[in-house]
């Protein structure tokens, strides 16, 4: 999954930033259940936040450790931070709080990588804090095992200063029509990019054609006639987009005005800002042969609570800190993230934030992203079977077959 996952120049919005953490209630909020809390020690957390994005994070974290000096808190980021985890957890280590997407819960839990935090923060201290979503998405088996922070999905996102709104296409197959018009008109530049190669950025495409990845029973729709639709509308973009585009790639022809359009999430918004684009938002086509809207998957950024945490009491404070509203309002101003807090979401600085309503608009025609432990059985083989069909190695249904048996097969071993 391509989750970076998750300008105006930052500098002084930063500064302002960490001066309103630094000030935000004294105390996390809410009542540990059953355990004593000591603002004492160090807690590191694993991430994937990178650049502007991480700036902001990184500001609350700060603001804790200067309320609370007897405190440390290390940010370590992990670039393949699921199989860190993974691997860690086997190996019977691991960090204090894992700072990733719900859809990794499930497998976490079952390889008991993460632990419920039940004793540390009451449901009732969950459902006034967060949406119900959220709230969701963080529970597992009855079990609350993480604190939510943002709500997201991949929407358009478009350069003002290359194409207007009116010329953004409503369906499939004219944003096919567009994207290779664009590309013949303008040589050396793209109408729409994205990463064709990660299974993330194809769900709309697939569950918009009816397909699916795999259901909570660990059934797998990878050889159904909706995800090879999917897979082929995404071979459609061959010579439209640069044979060797991948999620930095895509970024970069964005940022420098040499696309268009592009295909991404929130996490981007803040280098997009900074890198000085005039930019607007637009929902994803309608599929022409369904006549579905494009369904991506809505992700709950959230912070998991480690297995092997020597001071989890602690850790849950941490994130009470960075997820309570004022912090999140804050934080918002800068990543333009939709949070999960839901008192910081009906902050009307908050709901003034156009990136807020345009990603929210997107949210609206998206597909929950699952935490069942299958989701995980998944990635690698669409991502295999993407990259064949995009270098032209494998047809689509070739590439789909061999993903289907690959991935019953990581299924039976989930079983």
């Amino acid at each position: 999954m391509a989750w970076i996952r998750w300008s105006r120049s930052v500098g002084v919005t930063l500064l302002a930033l960490v001066a309103v953490v630094a000030t935000a209630c004294g105390s996390s909020g809410g009542n540990t259940p059953t355990q004593t809390l000591n603002r004492s020690g160090t807690i590191t957390i694993w991430h994937g936040y990178e650049g502007t994005y991480l700036d902001a994070k990184k500001a609350i974290y700060d603001a804790y450790t200067k309320q609370y000096p007897n405190v440390t808190i290390n940010l370590v980021h992990k670039p393949n931070l699921t199989d860190a985890v993974t691997a860690a957890a086997g190996a019977g280590q691991g960090p204090d709080i894992v700072a990733w997407v719900d859809d990794q819960i499930g497998k976490w839990v079952k390889l008991e990588a993460i632990k419920p935090m039940d004793a540390y923060v009451s449901r009732d201290y969950m459902t006034s804090q967060f949406t119900s979503a959220a709230v969701d998405a963080a529970t597992f088996e009855g079990k609350t095992y993480g604190m939510p922070e943002a709500v997201e999905a991949i929407t358009i996102i478009y350069n003002k200063k290359l194409i207007t709104s009116s010329q953004i296409p409503k369906t499939t197959d004219g944003l096919v029509s567009f994207a290779k018009t664009y590309s013949q008109s303008n040589p050396g530049s793209y109408g729409v990019v994205w990463n064709p190669k990660d299974a993330y950025f194809q769900a709309p495409w697939i569950y918009g054609s009816g397909g699916f990845y795999v259901k909570a029973d660990g059934s797998v729709g990878l050889n159904s006639s909706g995800t090879k639709a999917g897979f082929n509308y995404v071979a459609s973009f061959k010579g439209a987009m640069p044979a060797g585009v991948d999620y930095g790639i895509a970024d970069t022809l964005f940022k420098e005005g040499k696309a268009a359009m592009i295909i991404n999430g929130p996490w981007s918004v803040a280098d997009y800002v900074k890198a000085g684009v005039d930019y607007g938002y637009a929902t994803l086509p309608v599929v022409q042969a369904s006549g579905k809207a494009a369904s991506p998957f809505v992700g709950v950024k959230t912070l998991m609570l480690g297995a092997y945490s020597t001071n989890p009491a602690l850790a849950v404070d941490v994130m009470k800190f960075f997820s309570n509203s004022t912090n999140q309002t804050n934080m918002v101003l800068t990543t333009r993230e939709i949070p999960a807090n839901k008192l910081a979401l009906a902050d009307p600085k908050v709901q003034a934030i156009p990136d807020i309503a345009g990603f929210g608009a997107q949210v609206k025609n998206g597909v929950p992203l699952p935490n069942t432990p299958f989701m995980s059985a998944l990635w690698d083989p669409v991502a295999k079977a993407l990259e064949a069909v995009w270098t032209g190695k494998q047809s689509v249904d070739d590439a789909l077959r061999d993903a289907q048996t690959a991935a019953e097969k990581n299924v039976a071993q989930l079983k």
